[in-house]
């Protein structure tokens, strides 16, 4: 049932009217900026509720999974799930057990559930009054729910007030249309921007470096490595001269060298095999919100 919320929301974006085509919203420019303003401060870490990261477009594409990242009761170890590492189409991430996002319930007409929890929010406004109702629990230990496309029905009858985005007031209109119509075109793809020529010569000279042939050499970007690891990198002179271009970086170890697209060897641990005789390490250039 597509409940009024949503059809407002829907004909806010353009949805449904036979008028001159609406502009598809540029991922980056237009829609990644309110995503970090109203999203990623609960959905863009490793670990977010449903594991559903906002930070990219890829992330958004991937999807969510009922199953927590760091689990204290779990006897056995669990597959990696980074985003960018342990898969990187939506097919493999479907196998992992990730649904979509954007997609409705098989064999409906409703909309995907960013929207309808986008909507659940308009439906049932966020609470004038302080401290926030119990139901919206903001405890650590607090049970998730991370409803499938098909469930959602039972979820929004029992947490009404649990829309997106959670414990806190709607996204404005003016935004939600952005959203809304960047959904309604297909959720297209943001093209990252090119790397900026100061950072293109900074990573190759980190990369000569990283790669010398001798055994002391080895040994130094070894340790460099199993170090920066979980590190977020970037280039303080280049930041200090431009603070608008910062961009973020990671060391990874990679099956192709330098001057070739990065083909990460993806291992849990930094010093694990890497399963090939010959790897480089490289200075990636880090992919949605840091």
């Amino acid at each position: 049932m597509l409940f009024p919320a949503l059809a407002a929301l829907l004909l806010l974006s353009g949805a449904g009217e036979a008028t001159e085509p609406v502009a598809v919203p540029d991922f980056q420019r237009e829609v990644q900026p309110i995503l970090d303003h109203r999203c990623v401060a609960c959905h863009a870490c490793y670990d977010a509720p449903c594991q559903l990261s906002l930070g990219s477009d890829a992330g958004i594409r991937r999807g969510a999974i009922n199953k927590k990242v760091y689990d204290p009761i779990r006897v056995r170890p669990a597959k990696p799930t980074r985003l960018f590492v342990d898969a990187h189409t939506e097919g493999e991430w479907r196998k992992r057990g990730f649904h979509s996002v954007l997609q409705p319930a098989a064999g409906t007409n409703d909309a995907g559930l960013l929207v309808r929890l986008l909507a659940l929010k308009h439906q049932h406004p966020q609470p004038g009054m302080s401290p926030l109702p119990p139901v919206l629990d903001l405890s650590l230990n607090r049970a998730w729910q991370c409803p499938r496309p098909d469930q959602f029905e039972r979820y929004a009858a029992k947490y009404p007030l649990a829309g997106m985005p959670y414990a806190l007031p709607a996204i404005p209109a003016e935004e939600e249309s952005v959203l809304l119509r960047w959904v309604n075109a297909g959720a297209p793809p943001g093209e990252p921007p090119a790397l900026a020529s100061p950072y293109s010569q900074r990573v190759a000279d980190w990369e000569a470096f990283l790669n010398g042939e001798s055994l002391q050499e080895q040994l130094m970007s070894r340790y460099l490595y199993e170090h920066l690891f979980h590190a977020s990198l970037y280039f303080e002179d280049v930041v200090r001269a431009d603070p608008v271009s910062r961009q973020f970086f990671r060391l990874v170890r990679s099956r192709t060298p330098p001057g070739q697209p990065v083909d990460v060897i993806a291992t849990a641990r930094p010093y694990e095999d890497p399963g090939t005789p010959k790897f480089w390490y490289r200075v990636d250039p880090q992919r949605g919100t840091v």
